[in-house]
């Protein structure tokens, strides 16, 4: 069973100075003074690519934050702050996933997957956009290609089209053999229900197979699209290796495990009302006095242990409670939960760690021991700032990148060196 600390939110400490994670290393990028969108490690951990807000690429040394390439990548704004998001980074090291826009002088252009080196940063394959199949009668709604004679008219009229879905996150996995790619709808407000899950064959850009946001028959009203009741802003979902499945989590606050026989089963169906879902594994039920329903926890992100046995997650609703869970695979019980902060963005990097980044970009960054049940490490507002949406965790030994004031770039470390993860 994993153990969690209990602590406050304001002014937390660590719990065993003598295993306390510490900054060892304050690096400046050298990045021509951009702001960073994303931030990753690469596969050898001694280097790490940077997305920034102007929409170019950097890969730069970690030893000093010097340059090692840069390159444009040429995007049409969509929000106030956006630049090319660096999702993954296969394990070879040779390539990494980003996106590409169809039109990059239009905001309304869809942006698709591409697969570019990480020896100079050039594309080396995309995949094809894709256009939505969402399609509900029950909540009157149908956001598949109207045909080239609808699109002519709505571009004559000014209009944004309406059937195109956009990149919202992607993974290798299989050890780099597919990619597991998450797609939204390109147009915001009610469309956030439009949500699905693909797998490509990394070589051949092949679609292997394909999954569609749906409610659970249980939970579900069907007078709303997909059967959500709630607007699902986060898509969170993890591929488990050891169980050959998808374990993902949605606005109902379910956390669903789709296997490829059931993603077959799912798109078999025209209409998102006679969709699978997938069996339900875990609902984290809040604690707060003030909430009527306790099991629609939105499902904010979700984490598994490298061994597959434990799932962490963070949930909750947008008036603030936000709350954390532990649950064991293996045993089907809930490990703990705990509401004594905001959790947002979690990793599991091992059996034994967990990283959390706080839900709000003035949240804090948390380490934790979960064998122990203590606080390794917490960030603050002075020195010690650290954002807590742009973490990165080193693919093999004990050690977390953050984005800290100034543009800095923090390396964390626990005491007394290097140790494997």
């Amino acid at each position: 069973m994993a153990k969690f600390p209990q602590f406050q939110n304001d002014g937390p400490s660590v719990t065993n100075t003598n295993l306390s994670w510490q900054i060892q290393t304050r690096i400046t990028p050298a990045i021509d003074g951009q702001n960073i969108f994303s931030i990753q490690y690469h596969s050898d951990g001694k280097s790490a690519l940077i997305g920034t807000t102007d929409f170019w690429i950097y890969r730069i040394s970690l030893v000093d934050g010097s340059l090692i390439w840069k390159t444009e990548a040429k995007m049409h704004y969509q929000k106030e702050f956006d630049g090319p998001k660096i999702f993954d980074i296969s394990p070879d090291g040779q390539f990494f996933l980003s996106f590409g826009q169809t039109d990059p002088n239009s905001q309304s252009s869809e942006r698709y997957l591409v697969i570019r080196s990480s020896a100079n940063g050039s594309i080396t394959k995309f995949l094809p956009s894709e256009n939505s199949l969402f399609y509900s009668v029950t909540a009157d709604i149908d956001y598949r290609y109207p045909g080239d004679e609808s699109k002519t008219n709505r571009q004559e009229a000014g209009l944004s089209p309406n059937w195109i879905l956009t990149i919202d996150n992607a993974r290798f996995i299989e050890n780099g053999k597919k990619i597991l790619v998450s797609y939204k709808h390109n147009m915001e407000g009610p469309n956030f229900y439009d949500r699905r899950l693909i797998i490509y064959d990394t070589v051949m850009g092949k679609k292997l197979n394909d999954f569609q946001l749906t409610a659970d028959p249980n939970s579900a009203d069907w007078t709303q699209p997909a059967g959500f009741e709630i607007a699902h802003l986060q898509f969170p979902f993890h591929y488990v290796s050891k169980r050959n499945s998808i374990l993902y989590g949605n606005a109902h606050g379910r956390i669903h495990e789709i296997t490829p026989s059931v993603m077959d089963q799912n798109m078999s169906f025209e209409i998102v009302e006679e969709k699978p879902a997938g069996p339900i594994v875990y609902i984290p039920r809040s604690d707060s006095e003030d909430l009527e329903t306790k099991d629609r926890q939105t499902i904010r992100s979700i984490a598994v242990t490298p061994d597959g046995n434990h799932l962490f997650c963070s949930a909750g609703v947008e008036t603030g409670f936000i709350q954390f869970y532990g649950f064991n695979l293996t045993t089907k019980k809930e490990m703990f939960r705990s509401s004594f902060f905001d959790a947002g963005d979690v990793f599991a990097p091992s059996n034994q760690i967990l990283i959390i980044g706080g839900l709000y970009s003035s949240g804090k960054v948390y380490i934790v021991d979960t064998k122990l049940g203590e606080l390794l490490f917490v960030s603050n507002n002075d020195e010690n700032y650290i954002h807590p949406h742009l973490l990165a965790v080193h693919p093999k030994q004990k050690e977390v990148l953050g984005l800290s004031t100034g543009n800095q770039i923090v390396i964390l470390r626990p005491q007394g060196g290097s140790t494997p993860w």
